[in-house]
């Protein structure tokens, strides 16, 4: 949201907009076209060279909001965002990080590997923040904003603050706690903060973001960031038939985004069909009563995969 109004305010005093109260919808139109055509600013580092089109809908939701609120506390009459259409945008499915990709990455932190006390720190460290990103939905704001009395190891969990402020309270494995251990044990610092350089100085959340751009880029893996690993562990979780209303909880989301249910694959929905077929399940009701599930007698069963056609060449669902 700060960088949202930040923007607009920078904006309006470059184009000497009126006070608050005085601007209208096509001000707001007028910055929402600039912001689609300037440059994007994190262009040096992305191929992008202007805001994509969901960082523009974003900014109209937040600045939405923002006038909404204005409005509810009487400093404006209207909304200017009321008659501006919702941006549509197209909802790409952001890609996963398989399991041999993660050995990869392990590999390359691995501390054995070291041959320096800075980099056994390093590695060490490196390897508690890849299984931290494995074994939870943490976002990497909340990662970069860990500090030392967030983990209890005793109770195997992670506290993390949300967006909108709002604490959860993370589970973690075995494997994240003693990662998490081996790292706590070389770290030897009075600072607060979780996540520390060689030096001693708090890692952010723009390092965070290097460092894993680098490490992917060693492994071979595109466009590597934290929010894959938060998009893996929600589809592997929605795999396993874990529970939505505990992914929620666990992840802080408000709805469980339509892109983590389509990166499920058709494999995946071919596997629960044949498990939930309620072809199948009238079919067994069928030949529980002594009925057959053709009047005509067409179709024949041949195994579970195969039907035979009579006097029809028999053919195989693939």
């Amino acid at each position: 949201m700060e960088i949202c109004l930040r923007g607009l305010a920078e904006y309006a005093r470059a184009h000497r907009w009126p006070g608050v109260s005085r601007i209208t919808t096509l001000h707001v139109e007028e910055y929402l076209v600039y912001l689609q055509e300037r440059p994007s600013q994190l262009g040096k580092r992305s191929p992008k060279p202007r805001l994509s089109a969901s960082s523009v809908e974003t900014h109209y939701r937040r600045l939405k909001t923002f006038f909404a609120w204005l409005k509810q506390r009487g400093y404006i009459e209207t909304n200017p965002l009321d008659l501006i259409q919702h941006p549509k945008i197209e909802e790409r499915v952001i890609p996963t990080v398989p399991d041999q990709q993660i050995l990869d990455l392990l590999e390359l932190v691995d501390p054995r590997h070291a041959r320096t006390p800075a980099e056994r720190f390093r590695a060490l460290r490196n390897r508690a923040i890849i299984w931290l990103l494995v074994d939870t939905p943490i976002r990497r704001a909340e990662l970069a904003g860990l500090s030392v009395d967030n983990i209890d190891l005793d109770a195997g969990t992670v506290t993390v603050m949300g967006k909108g402020r709002r604490e959860r309270v993370m589970p973690l494995g075995e494997t994240s706690l003693l990662a998490l251990w081996d790292y706590l044990q070389v770290r030897q610092s009075r600072l607060t903060h979780l996540w520390l350089d060689e030096h001693g100085y708090p890692l952010t959340a723009e390092g965070i973001y290097i460092f894993l751009k680098r490490l992917g880029k060693r492994a071979g893996i595109l466009n590597l960031h934290a929010h894959r690993f938060r998009h893996t562990f929600a589809t592997s979780y929605l795999r396993s038939g874990g529970s939505e209303r505990y992914l929620r909880i666990v992840g802080g989301w408000r709805r469980i985004p339509d892109t983590y249910f389509r990166t499920i694959d058709a494999e995946d929905v071919a596997r629960a069909h044949r498990q939930l077929s309620p072809g199948d399940r009238l079919s067994q009701q069928l030949k529980a009563h002594g009925r057959s599930g053709s009047k005509t007698g067409l179709l024949e069963s041949r195994g579970p995969l195969e039907l035979r056609v009579k006097k029809k060449k028999s053919f195989q669902i693939k």
